[in-house]
């Protein structure tokens, strides 16, 4: 998870112009827009920056396919995962997120018998998923596999954000 230092407001307006000339793609929303093949220079550089990498293992190239997410009042996203054999990473980038508009949730995958285990219990108190409160500029990074989704939006205002996932040669 990263904080970065892009101008929202001028990632706001390409995403609304964008979403504004694009058919709403549905997979995991409920009630919300998903704009498929969004692309913003800017902010796909800044993923470029931050993806993940260990030092012995450069990545020679890779490919970012993304979508824009808005979701007003009630909309969210079920639990889903980007499973695929060909993907590195997934991520998202928060552009606008007001107070109460849903958090991400990531589930355990190790399943709910964890919730019964003594040390779980103890340190975890049984609890097989882990929310991520979204922050205006944040990027976060998951592994394709891990399952997810998005709380409802409370806050009477729309959560936008930009999802992808990242391949790699």
């Amino acid at each position: 998870m990263s904080q970065l230092n892009l101008d929202t407001d001028e990632i706001l307006l390409d995403v609304l112009k964008f979403c504004s000339s694009v058919k709403n793609t549905e997979r995991s929303n409920v009630g919300g827009f998903q704009g498929d093949d969004y692309y913003n220079e800017m902010l796909f550089q800044e993923i470029g920056n931050y993806i993940p990498r260990l030092e012995n293992k450069p990545l020679s190239s890779y490919k970012i396919h993304s979508w824009a997410n808005i979701n007003k009042e009630n909309h969210y996203n079920t639990r889903h995962t980007h499973l695929n054999t060909n993907i590195f990473l997934c991520g998202i980038y928060y552009v606008k997120t007001p107070k109460d508009s849903g958090n991400i949730r990531f589930y355990d995958p190790r399943g709910a018998m964890m919730k019964e285990m003594t040390d779980h219990k103890y340190f975890y108190d049984g609890c097989t998923y882990h929310y991520i409160v979204p922050e205006e500029n944040m990027l976060l990074f998951f592994p394709s596999w891990l399952e997810h989704d998005v709380e409802e939006n409370n806050s009477g205002e729309e959560r936008i954000s930009i999802a992808f996932n990242i391949f790699v040669e």
